[in-house]
């Protein structure tokens, strides 16, 4: 029972981008709202790459990644690049972009290899397969680009870029990376002069970020094989799409809901008992933020405030009126 995540924030340029390019919106692959506007959730990798995939039969684009993120910026990708691009030298940034990749999507490993006066900076995701890996790498390369457009010394300087997945047409992706691009790769290699990187200082710094990263939560992204943690981030997840099922859950184990069943039981398990848990953990989150009741009710998949409300009191002891109001009210009082 792995599975692997990726932040919603490292999504959503691209999903911006498909329907400004394409004119395909997150409701026609199936996105709710609430879920782009929350940037630090998590997306299992199954969805992620079902997403690639109708996007690119929506498009009719092999190479649809390119087209979506033609024109992005690295500072929409959120407060994070201001971060990427702050370290004085080209080869600081470039780890940088390899520490956090961890905290960003789950199951992959990102690192750099020296074969003689060539880096190669590398990438891969196991947790794709076929054209859902080429459209992860593509896209995981025009990051790394769009960090390149702010060392002028390197930018024009990649010598080469290898690409996985199935094989695809490489002339809108020369033109895309300018250099020379290999797809059908085992994973994404993006090759550098070795003598650049040390010696390259960037142009200048990005505009400074109007949100901040809350670090609790940028560094608690479960490991793929964290088995509890990534069960209790699927079920927050599931949410989302109304309130959390064993069917919901079990497509995404690629499992029967009886197959899950057995599993959670073997795990001693309760699926009623972690829902709970996983609800009311995030509905004194929201409560807590300032949420309406309602809003709340609404986000955790609740169909009306009356049954939230009750199950609120079950778990809490409290209306979620009286928990806001007593809570709130003690953070304000003066010690």
């Amino acid at each position: 029972m792995e599975l692997a995540f990726a932040r919603t924030m490292m999504l959503l340029p691209l999903l911006e981008g498909a329907e400004r390019a394409f004119g395909i919106t997150p409701a026609q692959l199936g996105i709710p709202d609430a879920l782009l506007a929350e940037p630090m959730s998590l997306v299992p990798l199954p969805d992620v790459n079902a997403w690639y995939l109708a996007l690119e039969r929506l498009s009719g684009d092999p190479c649809f990644v390119v087209r979506a993120l033609e024109g992005v910026s690295l500072a929409q990708i959120g407060p994070l690049a201001e971060w990427f691009v702050a370290a004085p030298d080209l080869a600081t940034t470039l780890r940088r972009i390899n520490y956090s990749s961890s905290a960003l999507q789950s199951g992959l490993s990102a690192y750099g290899a020296q074969s003689g006066n060539i880096i190669k900076w590398c990438f891969d995701n196991s947790q794709a397969q076929g054209a859902a890996k080429f459209h992860d790498g593509c896209r995981k390369a025009l990051l790394v680009k769009m960090v390149l457009a702010h060392y002028p010394e390197v930018s024009d300087k990649v010598l080469r870029l290898r690409l996985p997945g199935p094989t695809r047409p490489v002339a809108a992706l020369e033109r895309a990376f300018g250099c020379e691009v290999e797809t059908g790769a085992p994973q994404t290699e993006i090759w550098l002069p070795m003598k650049l990187l040390a010696r390259t200082r960037r142009s200048q710094a990005l505009p400074h970020a109007s949100a901040e990263l809350p670090l609790d939560k940028i560094l608690n992204l479960p490991a793929h094989t964290d088995v509890p943690k990534a069960f209790y981030e699927l079920v927050n997840y599931s949410r989302h799409y109304g309130y959390p099922s064993l069917d919901f859950i079990a497509q995404r184990y690629e499992l029967s809901r009886q197959q899950l069943q057995r599993r959670l039981h073997r795990f001693g398990w309760s699926f009623s008992a972690i829902v709970g848990y996983v609800l009311f953990n995030q509905a004194t989150e929201y409560l807590l933020a300032g949420r309406s009741v309602a809003d709340t009710a609404a986000l955790l998949g609740y169909s009306n405030v009356q049954s939230f409300s009750k199950a609120f009191v079950r778990h809490r002891g409290l209306t979620p009126t009286q928990y806001q109001t007593a809570t709130l009210g003690d953070q304000k009082s003066p010690h």
